[in-house]
């Protein structure tokens, strides 16, 4: 199904300045609900992961775009 009601350049413009928000801060920004973020993000196909690197509470920072 195709995204109705989130610009997805707008959402991948948000991930690539904000890469360690929260859904429920994208869905803030961009005026629409978390779960609309959720699955505008897998349409996306981006993932999190962990940086072990990172210091304690800044352990999610990284975002990917899968290919």
């Amino acid at each position: 199904k195709p995204a109705t009601k989130v610009d997805m350049d707008a959402l991948k413009e948000d991930v690539l300045n904000y890469p360690d928000s929260y859904q429920y801060e994208r869905a803030s920004r961009l005026k629409v609900s978390r779960g609309c973020i959720h699955g505008a993000l897998k349409r996306l196909k981006v993932t999190y992961k962990k940086n072990f690197k990172a210091p304690k509470g800044r352990l999610r920072k990284a975002s990917y775009f899968l290919p």
